[in-house]
Parts: C-alpha cells; structure tokens; sequence
C-alpha cells in the first residue's frame, strides 16, 4: 500500500470538502432558480388562426409545445378557399400566462413549419396565422399589430 503525503491527504480533503458544499449550495441555487421560473418569462399566445386561401382542402396538423409540455394537437379540415369552412381560429386550449412556446404545422401529413416565442422575445402578446398560400404552401405568419394583451402592455407602459 502505498503512502499518502501529507500534501496528496490535504487535496483530497479540500476536494471532497469542496465537492459536498458545491452540491448543497447547487440544491438551494436550483430551488431559487425554480422559484423564479414560475414567473414565467416570454410572450403570451392570444390566438391562433388557419387560412386557407388554396384551390383545395388541406388538412393542418396543429401541435403547441409549452414550457416543454404537449398542450394541444389537433388535426383541422380546411375547405378549399371561397368556401365557409376555409378559416379557422383556434380557441385558447393553451396556457394563458407568458411562457415559451413551439407551435409545429404540418401539411396533408407532408410539409412542417415551425414557430418559437424565442423569434420575438420583445413581444408581450403574439397572434399568429397559419396559412396556405395560394400556391398550396405552407407558411406561419406573426400579428404584432395588437391584441388585448399588447394594448395592456402599451396602456401600462406609457403611465410610467
């Protein structure tokens, strides 16, 4: 067996010493980190709305990531444009608080777009259209023209 010196003694020492107190104070910053997180921080999603402006009826896939959960997936008919049945808007069944959030889109089980809150974090409030372009694209389109949500802010904003 070998012998420690008394330096190699004192390193393991401070290491293990050290090693304990980082995953005690790594606990209490992750639980303070936690507490902040149910402020949640990001755009609110107002709404959501289906066009299509298309010759034929497609089929949308609609599926909503929050905060990394499944919120919402739902399939949507969409009648060829001109019809009654060629736009949709989709009631809120998602989370109401600010948060981070994906919306994925698929097209007649083919074609996908996607849409992250991250590509406008300075918006408080966002509407977002999805559309089929005449052409038969597929495309996700933002409204950051207002909203109750944007007005409040705005109102709120401006008493400062």
């Amino acid at each position: 067996m070998t012998a420690y010196t008394r330096r190699q003694l004192l390193a393991i020492g401070g290491a293990t010493t050290v090693a304990g107190i980082a995953g005690c104070s790594g606990a209490e910053n992750t639980a303070d980190a936690e507490g902040d997180s149910s402020q949640a921080t990001g755009p609110v999603l107002e709404s959501i709305s289906l066009e299509n402006l298309n010759d034929q009826s497609h089929t949308l896939d609609i599926f909503i990531e929050w905060d990394g959960e499944n919120e919402y997936w739902r399939t949507h008919e969409l009648a060829a444009n001109g019809g009654n049945d060629s736009s949709l808007t989709l009631s809120g069944d998602w989370p109401t608080d600010p948060g981070s959030f994906q919306l994925i889109v698929r097209l007649d089980n083919d074609t996908r777009a996607q849409f992250s809150s991250t590509q406008l974090p300075e918006r408080d409030c966002i509407d977002l259209v999805v559309m089929v372009t005449r052409e038969g694209d597929l495309s996700i389109l933002t409204d950051v023209s207002g909203g109750s949500c944007s007005t409040e802010s705005t109102d709120s904003s401006t008493e400062e």
